[in-house]
């Protein structure tokens, strides 16, 4: 099990301001839904199926690619299609609820031609299972008016025996729906039904979905509802009616242009420690953003903290509801933070504690206001009102709003376009050695103006993979580049070498690359996964590229090699996860896990048994115009973030865990040598003094200048793998898994944090040394969090 389990199921009241809704109770429903056309053109349907999951049983026989038109659907709107998607998803073998706590070996895309596909029970989502739609007509997944179960799309079933859910939810990764529609508006409105049950973690997303229901006053129905999990991601996302639009409570999440319109409710917050939410546009609402939810036996607050950026609310007679006071239970709870926020007939900006009105609304903008604790950079002190706002860098904005720019899915684009790395021989096995196949191919592609296209499979490479300006590539259900230290390219930590090497020192031009994984196979202690060297145009950048650090088949890292309380050299595995060089600059990147695994996620045991992996470094950024959107790095010895001599970095939500097994060893003993100089590696012999638990740090800022981080989630769960360390609530007790995390040096300039919660840490905040916030006086959802940080702004 990574991360810490919570549920936290919280009671959600009905109250609300009633809309006038359209007089028959629907949406206005587009031509694609009224009924199936004929799909059109798509490079990912068109293109030639190569792809092989190298780790299965029986690889050659296994179908990665799955068109549920194979499997007897009609997507006419009148046949049920119910069973065949379901068996489009579940057949040979793949990893189910209850009976798979995860797997990497039965990966699948579940792909929808356009049509209207009718269902009548829930679409069950297994283990690595992708829905894509076709972009070009969005499929629509029409529930019938006695849908039964949960949801419309069910991402981790509850037993009908003893209510336990599929997955333990934070376990719960590499999981997509993108280009889809569901449409509730046939379920009479007084039944409960929701579309999409999303509990997820890392590496998971909802990209161009929307869900459509009923709009009578009486609705009771959700668009997408999420009640539990560890991370996750949500963009392009569009809900119509409902009770609620969203109800969602998760640790932390970043949800990025979503819309909501014509709910009693736009986004209910069940639970969080901290949330991210920019581009919001929500319409026609009764209240856009409910953050009040509290538990009912003692009244204390169920939401850590919100974030809202460059957002929009119009026609919302109430804004947010909240309950928070400068007296709320627990004191780290219920934080808000809004910032360039325009409001369109709205008369309540914020709504507070029985009724009051905090913040009057109207047609006006709300530049900066908050309420929670805040350290500026000492504190703890109490406010709620206006703030100055954090200065924008002009090369992380776009007119008045922080840059953004969604997955490209080259829906416009002939399979012509894309060269596959198998026409140059890859066999993608994960034996084989790929690394003149795969560079072949990227070459060619460059050549002639295509895009390189990774058909799923693990392409083991044993010398670095060089991405020149201008390449761009896509994988297919997270397809795998393997390192290996096979060849020996990968093995001495005294040079390490990058495995993806994106540009050279030096060069400019832009990359696109999508969906996929870079991993390792055996002992590589010199390994950079990826380095990006590119002075980059805004756009250039990664989307759903993970890093995966052991803990899967084929990386020869799992339970029989490397056991918990052992430190054995050929687990010693990478120098550096991500580096982001002195010389790059532009760099996007969007919902990337960069993971070195804590456990075993083929574990024939089932059981999801711990490992001791060890990797150095996390992210090491020094480079300027960074932007991190939903970002997570996790279990490396000597840092997770450390932002050296970097300029102009926005960071919002990001997430980081200790590595489980420290303090034996801690970050001062831990088996990597330390670089004080080309790497500027953290000395902890100086920062850490006898006596104190000395884990590695979540985030580390050494003179660095303008760093905004809009949500940073830094947890030490474990004190060699024992979770008593951060299980203690109460005021008074101890959070003592490890003594700092978050640490601030030099002649760093210019930082601003909207949320920074922590778990297991004594002292949530050091500058130059120095000790400036306890955890005991922030404590919050089981987190601590302070709402707001500033330093020498």
């Amino acid at each position: 099990m990574r991360g810490f389990l919570l549920f936290c199921l919280a009671a959600v009241g009905a109250q609300a301001l009633m809309l006038p809704r359209a007089s028959n109770g629907t949406a206005p429903v587009t031509a694609s839904v009224q009924a199936a056309v004929a799909d059109p053109a798509y490079w990912f349907r068109d293109i030639q199926k190569r792809g092989t999951a190298a780790f299965n049983p029986n690889p050659a026989g296994y179908r990665v690619w799955r068109n549920v038109m194979d499997y007897g659907a009609r997507g006419d709107g009148v046949t049920d299609d119910t069973d065949a998607i379901n068996r489009a998803i579940s057949e040979q073998g793949r990893c189910g609820p209850w009976v798979c706590d995860s797997s990497t070996t039965t990966p699948a895309v579940i792909y929808f031609p356009a049509g209207t596909y009718v269902i009548s029970r829930p679409l069950i989502v297994y283990y690595m299972t992708m829905l894509h739609g076709n972009p070009n007509s969005l499929p629509v997944l029409k529930a019938t008016p006695g849908l039964t179960g949960l949801a419309v799309i069910d991402a981790s079933q509850y037993s009908n025996v003893n209510g336990e859910p599929g997955w333990i939810s934070t376990n719960i990764f590499m999981r997509q729906i993108r280009n889809l529609i569901v449409d509730l508006t046939a379920v009479p409105p007084d039944r409960d039904a929701k579309g999409i049950h999303w509990p997820a973690s890392q590496a998971t997303s909802l990209q161009n979905v929307k869900v459509i229901m009923n709009q009578a006053a009486n609705s009771k129905h959700t668009g997408i509802f999420v009640e539990n999990g560890s991370a996750g991601h949500m963009a392009d996302v569009e809900t119509i009616g409902g009770y609620y639009g969203i109800e969602i409570g998760n640790q932390q999440y970043t949800m990025r242009n979503i819309r909501v319109s014509r709910a009693v409710i736009g986004i209910k917050q069940i639970w969080n420690w901290g949330w991210l939410y920019h581009g919001l546009t929500i319409s026609d609402c009764g209240t856009a953003i409910s953050v009040s939810n509290t538990d009912p036996q003692n009244g204390n607050q169920q939401v850590g903290s919100v974030v809202i950026v460059d957002s929009e609310i119009n026609n919302c007679p109430t804004f947010i509801e909240t309950n928070w006071s400068p007296n709320s239970a627990p004191t780290g709870a219920g934080q808000l933070i809004l910032e360039n926020i325009a409001l369109t007939n709205v008369p309540v900006a914020i709504r507070g504690p029985g009724g009051a009105t905090v913040l009057p609304g109207g047609n006006t903008r709300i530049a900066a206001w908050g309420q929670g604790n805040r350290y500026t950079p000492d504190g703890p002190q109490k406010y709620q009102g206006t703030f100055t706002p954090a200065r924008r860098p002009a090369g992380l904005t776009a007119g008045d709003r922080y840059y953004v720019k969604s997955k490209p899915q080259y829906e416009q684009l002939p399979a012509s376009s894309f060269y596959s790395v198998r026409t140059e021989g890859a066999r993608g096995d994960g034996r084989s050695d790929d690394t003149a196949a795969v560079q072949n191919a990227i070459y060619r592609a460059a050549l002639g103006g295509k895009v390189v296209f990774f058909d799923h499979g693990s392409y083991k490479v044993t010398n670095t993979i060089y991405v020149p300006p201008g390449t761009r590539m896509v994988g297919e259900a997270y397809s795998v580049i393997l390192g290996s230290g096979a060849a020996g390219n990968f093995l001495d930590w005294r040079n390490p070498q990058p495995i993806v090497q994106i540009g050279r020192p030096g060069q400019s031009g832009s990359i696109e690359w999508s969906d996929m994984i870079v991993a390792t196979q055996g002992r590589t202690p010199g390994a950079k996964v990826i380095e990006y060297n590119l002075n980059s145009a805004r756009g250039s950048g990664l989307w759903d590229v993970h890093t995966r650090i052991g803990g899967a088949a084929g990386t020869d890292l799992q339970v029989g090699q490397c056991p918990i309380y052992t430190i054995k050299s050929e687990c010693m595995v990478a120098h550096t996860n991500v580096h982001i060089t002195k010389s790059a600059s532009g760099v996007y990147m969007e919902n990337n896990w960069f993971w070195t695994a804590d456990h075993d996620l083929d574990d024939v045991a089932n059981n999801s048994t711990r490992i001791s992996i060890f990797a150095g470094r996390g992210m090491l950024a020094e480079g300027s115009n960074i932007m991190l959107w939903g970002n997570g790095v996790e279990h490396h010895t000597l840092y997770q973030y450390q932002f050296a001599g970097a300029r102009d970095v926005f960071a919002g939500f990001i997430q980081t865990e200790t590595p489980y097994m420290q303090p034996a060893p801690d970050a001062k003993s831990q088996p990597y040598p330390v670089d004080f100089g080309t790497y500027r590696d953290p000395d902890y012999n100086a920062a850490c003094p006898p006596g104190k638990i000395c884990n590695a740090y979540g985030l580390r800022i050494l003179d660095a200048q303008g760093v905004h981080i809009y949500g940073a989630g830094l947890y030490s769960f474990f004190r060699n793998y024992d979770v008593s360390c951060s299980s203690e609530r109460a005021p008074g007790g101890f959070r003592d898994c490890q003594n700092q995390i978050f640490s601030i040096e030099g002649s760093t300039s210019d930082v601003v944090i909207y949320t920074l919660s922590q778990v297991g840490v004594e002292n949530m905040v050091t500058i130059d040394r120095v000790d400036k916030a306890r955890w005991s006086d922030n404590l919050s959802v089981y987190s601590n969090t302070i709402g707001l940080f500033t330093y020498r702004v």
